[in-house]
């Protein structure tokens, strides 16, 4: 039986800051993120993969909580930065790897959960397709998946030049060069058919820049569980 729950089909506005972090300017933890460890300790999850770690903002979160954290990102320079922080702040339990969420270097039915945020939705519709086939290879069973997608509802969406339906490069201020794939209910619905369990969260996140700046991205919020 395949459980799909949509959890608000209006969107829920969430206001986030960017704040310097030892140093670092990074945007502050999202609900999904925080709230995520109630999860992770009701079903006694151990191992968790950041997927798309960048400099380790989540990773460090978990690690913190004293989960055993593998945190990746197909570019070495923010990997090197968090690689500096984990050996600066003597911490035993992240570590860190370079791959892509295409192919996830871990066994199948390794890992308790994934987390893969502001990552998915940059490439390809067949790429996003092959990265989950991945994350659900290495999820062990009753794993969960928490991650996020861009939605066709974004102000961004259709803007830059398109290189294939609903994916674009040039429309995202900041991220110029990278492609955005924008999705609905039913397009997420199908990726994730495999999974038992799929709960989907409308939210638009409001993040107030240092350039006095706002900036709003609507996304579907995903938790899923294999």
């Amino acid at each position: 039986m395949i459980i799909l729950n949509t959890i608000k089909n209006d969107w829920n506005s969430q206001r986030l800051i960017i704040e310097n972090v030892d140093g670092e300017y990074q945007i502050s933890l999202s609900d999904i993120i925080k709230n995520s460890i109630n999860i992770f300790n009701d079903k006694n999850y151990k191992k968790i993969l950041d997927l798309g770690c960048g400099t380790g903002r989540n990773s460090l979160f978990f690690a913190q909580h004293g989960f055993e954290v593998f945190a990746s990102d197909i570019s070495e320079k923010p990997i090197g930065i968090l690689r500096d922080k984990v050996n600066r702040k003597n911490i035993s339990n992240i570590d860190i790897y370079n791959f892509s969420f295409q192919d996830i270097l871990f066994e199948n039915n390794f890992l308790d959960a994934v987390v893969c945020t502001s990552v998915l939705h940059h490439e390809k519709l067949k790429e996003i397709e092959r990265g989950i086939r991945e994350i659900y290879r290495v999820l062990k069973p009753k794993g969960c998946l928490i991650c996020d997608m861009l939605s066709k509802d974004d102000l961004s969406y259709g803007l830059g030049r398109a290189i294939e339906e609903n994916t674009f490069i040039g429309s995202r201020e900041g991220e110029e060069g990278i492609p955005h794939h924008y999705t609905d209910i039913k397009e997420i619905k199908k990726l994730l058919e495999k999974f038992y369990e799929v709960n989907i969260y409308t939210n638009e996140y409001i993040i107030s820049g240092l350039n006095g700046k706002t900036y709003c991205s609507k996304v579907f919020d995903v938790i899923a569980f294999k």
